[in-house]
Order: structure tokens, then sequence, then C-alpha cells
């Protein structure tokens, strides 16, 4: 889980640095904003190698502020560190509870948490998902794409069946609600976006004809056709 949670970050203005913390408790990557990413948050994605709803509890309560220290201490992270940066816990979903969960979650000291619980089908659906669509990159861009694919079918299909659906497009909507630099572009927005861009694309003249068609409420029957097209042809010329 953590590859894919890594490869959303690498895709998105982050990257990986080195982390100061030896210990066997868990699979961790520390990533921070890259030279060109004007945001200042770091996340650290953690994997328990022990999945279990005790061992999520005890890393809590006995590892979080301990890595929190180690890390600010170690001069791998700017100052900002302090402030600026959330804990995504990558844990199977059938091992931990939903009231450990919110525990995590509402935790109020050292890092800011998230908890992104997966099934081994959905990170397998993903993970060949990946491979089947040849995707070397996870960015803003192409996560909306696969969210509104099919013509936004496939979202309705998992409104309709989000407690059963068990697969790549459940695991991808999981992540994006905790990860907060990933903003969702319903395909209305995309579309206002496309049309901004036709009439970026148009002179003044081709505008004003352009909106006088798309804009005319009134109701165009066959046999008025020629006269409403030539009459807003003249009103633009």
């Amino acid at each position: 889980m953590n590859k894919i949670i890594n490869i959303i970050l690498n895709s998105n203005g982050y990257q990986e640095t080195d982390i100061p913390l030896h210990q066997e408790l868990a699979e961790l990557n520390l990533f921070k904003p890259r030279v060109d990413n004007h945001r200042q948050e770091y996340f650290l994605v953690v994997k328990l190698h022990e999945q279990s709803n005790e061992a999520a509890k005890q890393f809590l309560e006995h590892h979080t502020q301990d890595w929190f220290d180690q890390i600010i201490i170690s001069g791998f992270v700017g100052q900002e560190f302090e402030k600026n940066c959330t804990l995504i816990l990558c844990h199977k979903e059938d091992q931990v509870n939903r009231t450990t969960i919110l525990m995590i979650e509402e935790d109020q000291y050292n890092f800011k948490k998230n908890v992104i619980t997966y099934t081994e089908d959905e990170l397998i659906d993903f993970q060949d998902y990946i491979d089947r669509n040849q995707l070397s990159s996870l960015n803003e861009e192409v996560i909306n794409s696969v969210i509104n694919e099919n013509g936004g079918m496939s979202f309705l299909q998992f409104k309709n069946n989000n407690k059963t659906q068990k697969d790549y497009y459940s695991l991808l909507l999981k992540s994006i609600l905790k990860l907060p630099f990933i903003s969702y572009l319903p395909q209305e927005q995309q579309l206002a976006n496309l049309i901004d861009d036709i009439e970026l694309s148009l002179s003044p003249s081709q505008l004003s004809i352009y909106k006088n068609l798309t804009e005319n409420s009134e109701s165009w029957e066959e046999d008025t056709i020629e006269e409403k097209v030539e009459g807003i042809w003249g009103a633009s010329s």
C-alpha cells in the first residue's frame, strides 16, 4: 500500500527524503515538498509490520511522539516540519476497528494523522489497473480522469455499491480523501474549463457569433434555422 501512496506523492510535487529512524516496527517513507512546490507540508507514510487493531493502538500510544521528536532534531527537515507534517497510516481494513481509527485521527499531538484502510483485493486490483493502463504517474489530472472515467458512470456505480465494492476505484477514492493536496475536479467543471479554452481561442467577431449561437434561448424550428443563422451572422459582422 505504501508503494501506491508513494507514487501519488511523487507525482504531485513531493520527493522522498532520508528518514533518521532506526526501528523494526514499520515500513516508513518520508516525503518533503520539491523546490518547485509551494506547499510546505511533509508526509510520513507508515505501514506497520504487524497488522492488528492492538498494534495500531500501541503505535499511537508509544511511538508517534518519539518518531516526531527524532525527525525534528535529525537535520533532515526544515523548521516548517513541526507544524506541517501529516502521518499517513496504511492499515488492512479488517485489522483495525472504527474506534481505533477515530482515536488515531483525532489525536492532537505531534503529527496530523490520517488512516487509509485497504483490502488485499483492492490492492491487487489497483496494481493491475496501473499495469493494464501503463500508468507511470498518478498526478491530480490522471486521478481525476480515473474518477470521471466512463462518462461518470464509474462514480455512479460506486455510489450505489460503496458498501460492497472493493477494487481499484474504491481504494483510489479512499486514498485521495485522506490526501489534502488532491482536489477533485468534477466533469462539469472540466467541461466549463473546455468552454473557457474555446472562447479564448476565438477572435472578437467569432466570439460574438459563438455566444449568439449558444446563448440564444429561442426554439429553433427546421423551417427557420437558415433565417436565424443569417440573422446572427449578420448582426455579428
